[in-house]
């Protein structure tokens, strides 16, 4: 049903979109009585890729190996690296993947990290039509495979998926699929978060970088999230979040012998 707080300055419904797997850019529309005959506006999605460099501490790309080298090894699989799944259990007590790790002798291990027989786990998918299809049969076995990134991982908008978003409810997966919808965690590894050692630091990093790299400006202001701290703000509090004190710094705060502080005429721009 429509009502006047849901209505933008030109009297429209205004929604974002979010983003599905392959890299559709989607929108729901509610349904409303057949009196109302408002249009929806949506913002268009950027043509644009502002590549953001990481450089991590420990290789956590998630490997498998060929059937050949499966073969060679004689392993139950041909996972070569998934430090997601190897738990401290299984190194003390030598079971499982872990356990295979600590038993193996240095050329099993070398065998095993052979660049020549491995590859990234890439996230798989059935496509119906062109489009993603949540029920085929290689993204029901991807999703198994890639369980590091758990079912029911909580939006983060605006591209992956929406609080308010029935498509992005963490808890109508089943319904989602029924209906097309990807999930948040299905999004997220097609988007490579499962591809890497996603528990910890990592996990934590892809997080706050779509938090905060893809909310920077809204209706042409600068978010919450990146603007400055009050001068006023308690020690240790912050206006809108972890980063909030270290934005539109002077560079030589952080060991920079030259450059001048991010404005926010950069943000918009």
């Amino acid at each position: 049903m429509s009502s006047a707080n849901n209505l933008n300055e030109n009297g429209n419904h205004e929604g974002e979109f979010t983003l599905g797997v392959g890299g559709w850019a989607e929108y729901t529309v509610h349904m409303t009585e057949t009196t109302d005959t408002i249009r929806h506006d949506v913002v268009v999605p950027p043509d644009k890729v502002i590549p953001v460099i990481f450089l991590p501490g420990v290789m956590g790309s998630n490997l498998r190996m060929s059937k050949l080298r499966q073969k060679k090894l004689e392993r139950a699989d041909n996972r070569a690296w998934r430090p997601d799944d190897i738990s401290k259990t299984e190194v003390i007590r030598g079971e499982g993947f872990g356990g295979w790790f600590k038993n193996a002798s240095p050329a099993q291990r070398q065998l095993d990290f052979d660049p020549n027989q491995t590859e990234v786990e890439y996230y798989h998918y059935t496509e119906s039509k062109g489009r993603f299809d949540p029920e085929g049969k290689e993204t029901l076995a991807s999703d198994t495979r890639h369980k590091n990134v758990p079912d029911g991982l909580a939006p983060i908008p605006p591209l992956m998926g929406h609080l308010t978003s029935f498509a992005a409810d963490p808890k109508a997966d089943a319904l989602n699929r029924q209906r097309k919808f990807a999930t948040v965690a299905q999004v997220a590894r097609w988007r490579g978060w499962s591809e890497v050692l996603f528990a910890g630091p990592y996990e934590t990093m892809l997080k706050t970088a779509e938090k905060y790299l893809n909310n920077i400006v809204k209706k042409g202001e600068i978010g919450p999230l990146w603007k400055s701290r009050p001068s006023d703000a308690l020690p240790g509090s912050h206006s809108g979040g972890e980063l909030t004190e270290l934005l539109m710094q002077d560079p030589k705060k952080f060991g920079a012998s030259s450059g001048a502080p991010i404005s926010a005429d950069d943000l918009k721009k």
